[in-house]
């Protein structure tokens, strides 16, 4: 009866403590309590344990003067050690990248990660006041993950105030886009796939640099956008044409250019003032 009577008194006092947040940033007491829910309370199966810690402490004691006896990696030549970083390098990006072998270990390491960029995203916005929101879906129907979004002080007001859209309705709607529109990884390493990610990229940098919708025309490129903005794609890989994604047909010559997109190597730079008045010159002669 006694846990019973307090459980009763935090629910009410829980309660009353909604309705004063509720009236103080004048929301509804539904609102306040979707934000609640909107953080995932869950015990992590793969925090610390005192027993790894112990086989951690105790591989590193007894390996940790191998490397330095092994007359293998003594007096090691450029090429061995640049062989060596390199298996380490490949053994890393298979790690970060490799799938998982079952859904729920997929859904447990969705949860692992995103728990830590949250982490990271929350000190991001201490220290500079920056704001963001995420959303994040499952893939297909078979995936146990469950939707969920994430925000940063009230950004999440946004969506409500200004597109009139809860950020619970949103994220519902993309897994159902997800889940039945097929967009997977196969579909989107297509030559379509490729060439509409490829354009949408260019198009999304250009409208960046210039402050403005626009579209890149590749037809009158040096004139319409190199001269007109003071701004030129620098990058442009080797051996493939200088065309519209969607005219380019080589499958190899799209994936090496979506990738150079993707990293940077290619990508929109503004022209210094002197660069500018070279190319108008070059432009009348």
């Amino acid at each position: 009866m006694l846990l019973n009577k307090a459980i009763q008194l935090l629910a009410d006092e829980f309660e009353a403590k909604v309705q004063v947040l509720a009236m103080t940033h004048n929301v509804t007491h539904e609102k306040v309590k979707k934000l609640l829910g909107g953080h995932k309370y869950y015990r992590n199966p793969c925090s610390t344990q005192l027993a790894n810690a112990i086989i951690h402490d105790k591989a590193h004691e007894v390996n940790k003067d191998l490397a330095k006896v092994d007359p293998k990696y003594q007096e090691m030549t450029q090429d061995k050690k640049d062989e060596l970083l390199h298996a380490l390098t490949e053994y890393q990006a298979l790690k970060n990248t490799s799938i998982c072998a079952t859904n729920s270990a997929a859904a447990c390491n969705t949860q692992l990660t995103l728990e830590h960029i949250f982490k990271i995203l929350d000190g991001l916005t201490l220290h500079t006041g920056i704001y963001v929101c995420l959303f994040a879906s499952c893939s297909h129907i078979y995936d146990s993950s469950q939707p969920f979004w994430y925000g940063t002080n009230n950004i999440m007001d946004f969506w409500e105030d200004v597109m009139d859209l809860e950020p619970n309705e949103i994220v519902h709607k993309m897994e159902q886009w997800v889940c039945m529109h097929g967009k997977n990884i196969e579909e989107c390493n297509s030559v379509e796939g490729m060439q509409q990610l490829c354009t949408c990229i260019l198009n999304s940098g250009l409208c960046v640099i210039v402050k403005k919708k626009i579209q890149i025309n590749f037809i009158n490129f040096e004139v319409a956008i190199k001269a007109k903005y003071g701004i030129n794609l620098v990058g442009w890989p080797e051996g493939v044409p200088f065309q519209l994604p969607h005219a380019i047909t080589n499958a190899k010559h799209l994936h090496t250019f979506h990738d150079m997109l993707k990293v940077g190597t290619c990508h929109w730079a503004y022209m210094s003032r002197q660069q500018c008045i070279q190319y108008q010159d070059q432009l009348k002669e």
